[in-house]
């Protein structure tokens, strides 16, 4: 009787083990695992931004890595090229809006990146600003900023986009010595209605 119990009790103490190593496994996955699956954003401009999603994750952040299609009224589809956010949740409401003949699609690659499209003759630009980008242009050193480049934190976000024209907020490390000595800009581009490329205008407190 007695060997019938301990026979028992190490098959349900097994099952038990089985169950808790697959459940450790399957938390696992999901956790670091890789998932796949598209999204359609409907367009305030009309059509539809279709986005193929590959997200992953790490022991050190999480990441989207994003396809983008754009599907106009008529059914046409343009590849306006991929994004990437990390490290932040992605919302799933990216929105294209026109200036000129370009439309143009803000979206994340680590820091900004603008991608700019010429339905027409399928011209294509991409520009990306970020800490390093900011820093090297004319506009911002005219201004003398004292800063510590490329010392964390810093980081650059979109705050508002008015027609053809993108104000930009900068945070970023003033010195070496103190992490929490911050400084931050409000930078205005403005887009190029030749190219598409935004410039730096102004930077402001």
């Amino acid at each position: 009787m007695k060997t019938r119990t301990i026979k028992k009790g190490c098959g349900i103490t097994l099952i038990i083990l089985i169950v808790l190593i697959i459940g450790f496994f399957w938390a696992f996955n999901e956790a670091f695992g890789e998932d796949k699956y598209s999204v359609k954003i409907e367009q305030n401009i009309g059509g539809k931004l279709i986005c193929d999603v590959t997200y992953s994750a790490d022991l050190q952040s999480w990441y989207y890595f994003i396809d983008y299609k754009y599907e106009n009224p008529k059914g046409e589809i343009f590849d306006f090229g991929k994004g990437l956010y990390q490290g932040v949740e992605w919302n799933e409401n990216d929105q294209l809006f026109k200036f000129k003949k370009w439309t143009i699609l803000p979206t994340d690659f680590g820091s900004i990146k603008i991608i700019s499209f010429d339905l027409n003759s399928n011209k294509k630009s991409e520009f990306i600003i970020e800490p390093h980008s900011i820093q090297e242009d004319s506009i911002w050193k005219s201004n003398n900023i004292e800063s510590a480049l490329m010392w964390s934190p810093s980081k650059v976000e979109i705050d508002t986009i008015i027609e053809n024209k993108i104000l930009v907020e900068y945070s970023f490390r003033i010195d070496r010595e103190n992490p929490d000595n911050l400084g931050t800009r409000l930078i205005e581009y403005e887009l190029d209605s030749v190219n598409g490329i935004p410039k730096m205008k102004s930077v402001k407190k």
